[in-house]
């Protein structure tokens, strides 16, 4: 008995009993999707939205009441009989093969069964017969699966939300045409661009990683966001805020209800920084490294690094594991000789490989956390030089234990355990669990410390040193892993320059500090009072170095030796330059406080180096020693000419020479520029013969220029007083400076040359004090704090337009 087509029969029958029932619901449901994507229903929202639903199911339900009362399961007979009518058979041989005779099987009912098995061999179920014809005779079901196709293409993009809309659970807020969405974006603040604001547009080109920001009033429910992903805030009664950061170009889209919004975005890429190095690199006798190179990045490198790795010395490049990075303070990098060139100084005279040679790389980093490379240059890494033999010998052996730290090895299975307490391996000293176990690097240092400071500390000139020394050993032995040495690299450098330097070492330390804290500030921009605190503690560190520096200059009687007009012209440039820091750091002029910090920094360093060798003057021939003397009291020329310009400026500023009374206060100026032009010519009387043209040249200007002060300010005129004075300073300085190389030939022929450097190391061309970086003279930093209080005057004016006040806003911001 074939049992399939029965089955097909069954569900044949079961389809055509339910279609009545099911004619009504569907229809009511066919209409409903209908009229959700035509936006009717997101339009009426709830509780419309509802009322509309529950009628409809109630009206389907209702034409489903009759056909549901009349509905039967077909049975397995039904479904026989179906078969049999679908075939044509007749004598129901589906009953012939399932019924039993009463009285036994006989041979006419094995023949009966025969004859029936073979007529349903070829039985079938046909399909099911229309059931919906009879009830739908004029086709609107056709009609209705027109328009449902119709609805979608007409939705376009819309069609699935309206209907999740629509057939969701969830609350429905109607209305969708009274929400507002005002949309703008944030560009990440390293790129330095302003909010884009997206009134009428809904398409922009945007940064990678810029911020989309929506605030969107009037919808009680949360839209939902495709194309990125966001963070939904409510801040208000029916007020949400979106963000989202996109990384990528493409559509970004809103909805909720009839709410609807579209974003074309296009992403600009933020490529790697990209950087080059362009001329020789430059070191000084303190292992401070300077490289010139190029930099260029999308919106700026926000941080730059040194990476240093031992040079292999096959021309192959190290692992990217072996190479070091050094971080460079903003304030040490500063723009170079032409576009898009910068110079970095770095101190790499404490790395362990200073000395050896490496190869280096500038790294640069962006706003984003994209690093570039310059490719590797192959150098000997500056280191600083010890004169003295303790600080070689710490110097030597800091380095080989930074070269060779590596891990303890572990506690041996041999020791005996102590009891049951769980710290016993730290209470004793024993040396099977402390030294023995460490490295190489590291017992080789205990012993050369031991070795160092084996002496009773009478014998040391420096009891620090010596309680530096010891103090390092015992910690060097008591260490039970690398990790509780980590403080030996800077405490073995400090013992090193103390041994070095004596006291001027934590001078020196405090200035370093000071000035990375005030370069950093001017780098990233800091307000004006933080600024002005932090000059007030670099200038002290400063006075404090100077005194230092002094008094080791005087204890090594370096002074007695010659090296007093070195200092007296580097203190006196000293001076200027910290004025104009201050003028600069007070009037917002960050690159011009941030070229004075780094003059300053390289003037104080080739200070040290000329205290350290300036003891080299015994020997001096008299001509050397009289261009000397000379130099000194030239010196004392220039700092009496710089006070009076300075009083005339507060004079001329108080109007007293504005009067231009006999007797008053023009007149005692003009007597001591007067004074100073006399002693300048006594001066030139005793200079030694030998003079270049220049050198005269420029003397003879100061005392022209000194003259017409004199007058001007008998006049009262202090605008050309003023004037007159800064040229004279101006000629001093260059006659100075022919001075000092008059005396630099002499020490050079002589055997004490010490190159063609002036006080802050630069290399002189013979035509003035060398070097490209000018100090701003009293007029112009006056006429500076002139411009920036009439700026503030007028950006206060309450008569001002909107317009105007924002020019003047802008305005200042420059300045």
């Amino acid at each position: 008995m074939k049992i399939l087509p029965v089955q097909i029969a069954r569900l044949a029958l079961l389809w055509e009993r339910a279609a009545p029932v099911l004619a009504g619901p569907l229809a009511m449901t066919a209409l409903y999707a209908i009229l959700s994507l035509t936006g009717l229903v997101e339009r009426m929202g709830d509780p419309w939205r509802a009322l509309l639903a529950i009628a409809l199911l109630v009206i389907g339900a209702a034409m489903a009441a009759g056909p549901v009362r009349a509905f039967a399961f077909p049975t397995r007979g039904d479904a026989q009989r179906r078969v049999e009518a679908d075939s044509g058979l007749k004598g129901r041989p589906f009953e012939a093969l399932e019924d039993e005779p009463a009285t036994g099987e006989s041979v006419l009912w094995l023949a009966h069964r025969g004859r029936m098995r073979d007529a349903l061999a070829h039985a079938k179920a046909r399909r099911p017969r229309a059931a919906w014809a009879s009830l739908d005779s004029h086709g609107v079901r056709i009609s209705a699966i027109l328009v449902l196709v119709t609805g979608f293409l007409h939705a376009g993009d819309a069609a699935w939300p309206r209907l999740q809309d629509a057939f969701s659970p969830m609350p429905l807020a109607g209305g969708g045409e009274r929400a507002v969405a005002e949309f703008w974006v944030e560009p990440p603040a390293y790129t330095g661009r302003p909010v884009l604001f997206l009134q009428d547009r809904r398409e922009a080109s945007i940064p990678q990683g810029s911020v989309l920001a929506a605030r969107i009033t009037g919808l009680r429910r949360t839209p939902r966001v495709s194309g990125a992903e966001a963070e939904i805030e409510e801040i208000g009664d029916g007020v949400r805020q979106l963000r989202m950061v996109i990384d990528q170009s493409g559509d970004v889209r809103l909805q909720a209800g009839a709410f609807r919004e579209r974003l074309d975005l296009d992403v600009i890429p933020d490529t790697p920084p990209r950087l080059a190095l362009v001329a020789e690199p430059e070191s000084d006798s303190l292992g401070q490294l300077t490289l010139e190179f190029a930099a260029s990045d999308d919106y700026g490198i926000e941080a730059y690094a040194l990476q240093i790795a031992r040079d292999p010395g096959d021309g192959s490049d190290p692992p990217e594991s072996d190479w070091d990075r050094l971080d460079i303070a903003p304030g040490n990098v500063v723009p170079g000789s032409g576009e898009g060139r910068f110079r970095a100084s770095v101190e790499t005279a404490r790395q362990a490989l200073a000395g050896e040679r490496v190869l280096v790389r500038m790294e640069g980093t962006d706003g984003a956390g994209q690093s570039g490379v310059t490719g590797p240059l192959a150098l000997r890494l500056p280191e600083r030089p010890f004169l003295d033999t303790m600080a070689r010998a710490v110097s030597h052996e800091r380095r080989l234990f930074l070269q060779a730290a590596a891990p303890y090895a572990p506690y041996p299975e041999t020791v005996e355990r102590r009891g049951d307490d769980p710290f016993w391996p730290w209470l004793d000293d024993e040396p099977e669990l402390r030294l023995e176990r460490a490295p190489q690097g590291v017992q080789r240092l205990s012993l050369s410390l031991d070795a160092l400071g084996d002496a009773p500390a009478s014998h040391f000139p420096d009891r620090i040193v010596f309680l530096g020394l010891r103090t390092a050993m015992h910690q060097v032995r008591r260490a039970r892993e690398i990790e509780d040495l980590g403080h030996l690299d800077e405490d073995l450098w400090q013992i090193a320059l103390r041994a070095e330097l004596g006291t001027l070492a934590d001078a020196e330390a405090a200035l370093r500090a000071a000035e990375r804290a005030l370069a950093d500030a001017l780098a990233r921009g800091a307000d004006e009072m933080e600024l002005a605190a932090l000059f007030e503690q670099f200038e002290e560190a400063t006075r404090n170095y100077i005194a230092a520096l002094m008094r080791e200059a005087m204890q090594s009687e370096a002074l007695a030796g010659g090296g007093g007009q070195g200092m007296n012209m580097s203190a006196d440039m000293l001076q200027e330059l910290l004025d104009a820091l201050r003028e600069a750091t007070e009037l917002g002029d960050t690159e011009g406080a941030r070229r004075a910090l780094a003059q300053l920094a390289e003037l104080l360093r080739n200070m040290q180096v000329m205290a350290g060798s300036s003891g080299e003057g015994q020997g001096e021939s008299a001509l050397g020693r009289a261009l000397r003397e000379a130099l000194e009291e030239l010196g004392d020329v220039i700092g009496e000419q710089r006070g009076l310009t300075d009083e005339t400026y507060e004079q001329s500023r108080s109007g007293d020479l504005a009067e231009g009374r006999p007797g008053g206060e023009g007149d005692a100026l003009a007597g001591e520029q007067e004074g100073i032009r006399g002693r300048l010519g006594e001066l030139l009387e005793r200079m030694p013969e030998g003079m270049s043209e220049e050198g005269a040249r420029a003397f003879d200007e100061a005392a022209r220029q000194m003259e017409e002060a004199a007058r001007a300010l008998q006049r009262g005129e202090g605008e050309a007083a003023l004037e007159a004075q800064d040229e004279a300073l101006q000629a001093l300085r260059e006659g100075a400076a022919d001075t000092a190389e008059r005396l630099q030939a002499e020490n050079e022929s002589n055997g004490r040359g010490q190159g063609e450097r002036d006080p802050l190391g630069r290399e002189t061309d013979g035509g003035g004090t060398g070097g490209d970086t000018e100090v701003p003279s009293e007029m112009e930093r006056q006429r500076a704090r002139d411009i920036l209080q009439e700026l503030r005057r007028k950006a206060g004016d309450g008569t001002l337009t909107t317009e105007e006040r924002a020019y003047m806003e802008r305005l200042l911001d420059r300045f």
